[in-house]
C-alpha cells in the first residue's frame, strides 16, 4: 500500500493518489469520551502511533480539559480519493467514511498522561496506590495473557487520589472518600489485593466513627470490563481468604465497628446458593444467560433493572423437568421482585414445568422468528408431568405465573411480504352492524341468532399459540399486558392468540390494554384465544387423557383490535373442554375492533367468508364440554357467544352500550362472587374496582374498572412509557 500523498492531483501515469485518515475513538478511565480524525502527511506511514495522536489539537485539549491518568484509543485507518486535512468538519469525514473511503487497517492505543499537572496531583494526595492488573485466578481462562498485558500498560502510571465512579485497573470503581480529620476517631477497610500478578498495596477505605461505628461504601466492579469481568458471575467481597460466599457487595455501604480486611471473591449469579432461603440473586443480562445454558434448576430472585444490550441476545430459558410425590416440593421459582427486564430478543423462558415465576416486568421486548413454535413474552411453554407406578403419583406440578407483566412489546412471525403489506394499506378498520334495530312500532328487533356457517380453513393451520405473558400452558393470575401486538406473515396459519396467552390452564385477575393480532391468525381473543384448558403430559412427553382448567375469571379487554380469520372473541376466541365444567366469569370487554373473516388477496380486500365473532366468546370448538358464562358483560353490538352450541350464558350476564363502561353500576355484576352451579367447591371472589382516570380509564368518558391485584402494575408501565418518551 503506498503512503499518502495528499496532493489529490493524478500521477504522470495517470493513477489516482489515494489520502489516508484515521478515525479514532479515545475513552479515559473517568468516562470521558471523544472521536477525532486525523489526517496523516505524505512522509508518514498510515498507521496511527501515540506521538501522532499527541499532537492533534482536540486531544491536546482532551488532555488538558480531564487530565485522565490513562487513555484508551481505538482508531479505524481509511483511504480516500477526498481531498481532506486538519480543518475538514466531522461530518464531511463521516460522509467520506460511509460513501467514498476504503477500509484500511484498525488497531488500539494506550496514551498515558505525562504532563506536570497529573504527576503533582499524584504528589499531593499519593496516599492509595492503584497500580494493579487482571486476577490471574479468573476462571474461564481469560487469565494471565490479559493481566501481563494490563501490567505492561499500566505499570508506570502516575498514581493518584480516588475521585468519585472512578475506575482503578483491576476492574474496580472506587467510591469517592469522605476527607476525614487527622484527630478523628476513625476505621479502616482494607480491601486485599494480592491476587495481582505483581504484588500490590491493600486498598484501604477509611470511615470516621460515629455512635460507635463508620459508614464506609465499598468499591465495585465494572461489569462492562472484558478483562475482569467473568460473564454470568459477580465479584464481591468476604472477610475469610478464599471465601466461597458473597458477605460484602460492592457499590453498598455498610456499618463498620473495627477494622477490618476484606478478601475478593467470585460467586455464580449475583450471590446466593440457590434455595428457597437464600436464593440465586440476578442483576447483570449475563446472568440470565448462564441460567439459560445451565438449565434452570433451584430458586431465582432478581435484585435490579436489567437492559439487554443492543449487541447481545437472548436464549430462552429452559428449567429442569422434577417429578415429585410431594408437588409443593422444592422446585423451580424465578421472583423478578418487581423490577423490569428490557430489550428482550427471545421469550424469557422456553420450556418450563412446575415452576413459579412471579413479579416478572418484561418492557420493548421485540421478538421476531421465522420458526413456528409457541410463544410468549414471559414463556412459551408450561407442561404438566405425571407418573404413576402402583399407588403411587409423581407429577411436575402446573407452573404458576403470578403478577407479570408485559408492555410495549411485539411477537412477529415471518417477514411481511408485499402481498401482506397491501392488504395492510386496504383493509381499514371492518365496522360491524349495529344489531340493536327497532321496528315501525318502536320495538326492538331481536338480533338473529342463528348459527353461522363453519368457516372452512383455507391454509395449513399450525397448532401453535402465541400469548403476551404465555404461549401454551401456566396458571395465570394477576397479570397485566398493555400495548402488545402479534403479526403473522406467513404462509401457515398459528392456531391461537390471546392478550395474555395463546391456550393457558386457567387465567385470573388479569387484564389487557391496546392490543392487536393481525395475519394468518384462526383464533384471536382479548385475553386467550383458547380457552380449552391444559392437559398432562406422562414423562417421555406423550398426551395423557386426562384435561384440566380452561377457566376465565376476572379479567376485562379493552382496545382490542383483531383481524384474522376464523374466529374473535373479547375474552376467549374458542371455547369448549375435555375438563369438566369450564366457567368463563366476572368478566368484561368493550372497545373491540373486529375484522374477522377470510378474504381475497387481489387487493381489494373482497370479503369471501364472515369469520365468527363474539362479545365474550367467539365460537365453541369440537371439545366435549361447553363453558358456562356468567357474571360478565359484554359490548351491546355484538353476540355474547358468536357461535352458540356447547357453551351458554346465564341471566346475569349484560349486554351493555360503551358509556355503562365507565359507571359504578358494573361492579354489581363483575364483583359477584360467583359460585359454579355444577361445582359448588368451585367459588370466585370478585375484587374489581375504579381507580384514577389517569391510571386506567378514559380523559374523556371517565375511570373504567379493573382487578385491584394488578394496580401497581399500571404505575410501572407509565413509568416507563414516559421514560422512553
Amino acid at each position: 500500500m503506498p503512503y499518502k500523498n495528499t496532493s489529490g492531483k493524478e500521477e504522470s501515469e495517470g493513477k489516482i493518489i489515494m489520502n489516508y485518515f484515521c478515525r479514532a475513538n479515545c475513552v479515559s478511565s473517568k468516562d470521558k469520551s471523544i472521536t477525532t480524525y486525523i489526517v496523516f502527511e505524505d512522509n508518514q506511514k498510515p498507521f496511527l502511533t501515540e506521538d501522532i495522536l499527541r499532537e492533534n489539537q482536540q486531544f491536546k485539549e482532551f488532555m488538558s480539559d480531564y487530565k485522565p491518568k490513562i487513555v484508551y484509543v481505538d482508531y479505524a485507518v481509511y483511504s480516500s480519493e477526498e481531498k481532506l486535512d486538519a480543518s475538514t468538519m466531522p461530518d464531511v469525514f463521516e460522509q467520506v467514511i460511509s460513501n467514498n473511503s476504503t477500509f484500511y487497517s484498525q488497531g488500539e492505543l494506550t496514551v498515558e498522561n505525562k504532563t506536570k499537572a497529573a504527576k503533582k496531583k499524584s504528589k499531593a494526595t499519593g496516599k492509595i496506590v492503584l497500580i494493579c492488573c487482571l486476577c490471574a485466578l479468573l476462571t474461564g481462562g481469560l487469565g494471565l495473557g490479559g493481566g501481563y498485558w494490563i501490567f505492561k500498560n499500566f505499570q508506570n502510571n502516575p498514581i493518584i487520589a480516588p475521585e468519585p465512579t472512578q475506575l482503578s485497573e483491576d476492574g474496580m470503581i472506587i467510591p469517592e472518600q469522605t476527607p476525614i480529620e487527622a484527630d478523628v476517631e476513625q476505621i479502616t477497610v482494607s480491601i486485599d489485593r494480592s491476587y495481582s500478578a505483581i504484588p500490590t498495596e491493600d486498598l484501604e477505605l477509611k470511615g470516621a466513627i460515629v455512635d460507635g461505628k463508620a459508614t464506609i461504601t465499598l468499591p465495585e466492579f465494572d461489569k462492562t470490563d472484558f478483562f475482569t469481568h467473568v460473564s454470568g458471575y459477580t465479584w464481591g467481597f468476604s472477610s475469610v481468604p478464599d471465601g466461597k460466599k458473597i458477605e460484602y457487595y460492592g457499590g453498598q455501604s455498610y456499618d463498620f465497628t473495627e477494622n477490618k480486611k476484606l478478601y475478593r471473591v467470585l460467586v455464580k449469579y449475583g450471590g446466593g446458593s440457590g434455595t428457597k432461603e437464600d436464593p440465586y440473586l440476578i442483576d447483570y443480562y449475563d446472568q440470565l444467560e448462564l441460567m439459560a445454558s445451565e438449565e434452570a434448576r433451584g430458586y431465582f430472585k432478581q435484585t435490579a433493572d436489567i437492559a439487554f444490550p443492543e449487541y447481545a441476545s437472548h436464549v430462552s430459558i429452559n428449567t429442569v423437568n422434577e417429578l415429585k410425590s410431594d408437588p409443593d416440593s422444592e422446585f423451580f421459582e424465578y421472583d423478578g421482585n418487581g423490577f423490569v427486564i428490557d430489550n428482550l430478543d427471545n421469550p424469557l423462558f422456553g420450556t418450563v414445568s412446575g415452576a413459579t415465576i412471579k413479579n416478572v416486568n418484561i418492557r420493548n421486548a421485540v421478538i421476531q422468528h421465522d420458526i413456528y413454535q409457541d410463544y410468549g413474552a414471559i414463556v412459551c411453554n408450561a407442561y404438566n408431568y405425571q407418573y404413576k407406578a402402583s399407588n403411587q403419583s409423581y407429577t411436575t406440578g402446573e407452573t404458576l405465573i403470578k403478577h407479570c407483566s408485559v408492555a410495549h412489546a411485539s411477537i412477529i412471525i415471518g417477514e411481511e411480504t408485499e402481498e401482506t403489506t397491501e392488504t395492510e394499506e386496504t383493509t381499514g378498520e371492518v365496522v360491524p352492524p349495529d344489531l340493536i334495530e327497532y321496528d315501525e312500532n318502536g320495538k326492538v328487533i331481536e338480533p338473529d341468532k342463528t348459527p353461522k356457517a363453519e368457516v372452512k380453513p383455507t391454509k395449513v393451520a399450525q397448532g401453535y399459540s402465541i400469548g403476551g405473558i404465555s404461549g401454551n400452558g401456566g396458571q395465570i393470575e394477576d397479570c397485566y399486558v398493555e400495548d402488545f401486538g402479534v403479526t403473522v406473515n406467513s404462509e401457515d396459519y398459528i392456531l391461537n392468540v390471546g392478550g395474555i396467552s395463546g391456550k393457558p390452564a386457567n387465567v385470573i385477575n388479569s387484564a389487557v390494554f391496546n392490543y392487536s393480532a393481525n395475519g394468518n391468525i384462526f383464533n384471536a381473543g382479548g385475553i386467550v384465544g383458547s380457552a380449552a384448558g391444559s392437559r398432562m403430559y406422562d414423562a417421555k412427553g406423550q398426551e395423557l387423557p386426562e384435561y384440566y382448567g380452561g377457566n376465565i375469571q376476572g379479567c376485562v379487554a379493552r382496545q382490542v383490535w383483531f383481524n384474522n380469520e376464523l374466529s374473535a372473541g373479547g375474552i376467549a376466541a374458542v371455547g369448549s373442554s375435555n375438563a369438566e365444567n369450564p366457567i368463563i366469569s366476572n368478566c368484561y370487554a368493550n372497545e373491540l375492533y373486529f375484522g374477522c373473516g377470510e378474504y381475497s388477496k387481489d387487493g381489494h380486500h373482497t370479503l369471501i367468508q364472515e369469520g365468527i365473532c363474539g362479545g365474550i366468546l367467539g365460537s365453541d370448538g369440537s371439545l366435549k364440554y361447553g363453558h358456562l358464562i356468567t357474571n360478565d358483560v359484554s359490548v351491546a353490538e355484538k353476540l355474547v357467544i358468536g357461535k352458540k352450541e356447547k357453551s351458554k350464558f346465564d341471566e346475569t350476564v349484560r349486554q351493555a352500550p360503551d358509556y355503562a363502561f365507565y359507571q359504578q353500576n358494573i361492579l354489581t355484576i363483575i364483583n359477584k362472587n360467583t359460585i359454579n352451579p355444577n361445582n359448588p367447591k368451585e367459588i370466585f371472589t370478585g375484587a374489581f374496582k375504579f381507580g384514577d382516570t389517569e391510571i386506567y380509564g378514559d380523559s374523556n368518558n371517565g375511570s373504567l374498572s379493573y382487578p385491584e391485584q394488578i394496580e401497581d402494575l399500571f404505575a410501572k408501565t407509565i413509568m416507563e412509557e414516559n421514560a422512553n418518551g
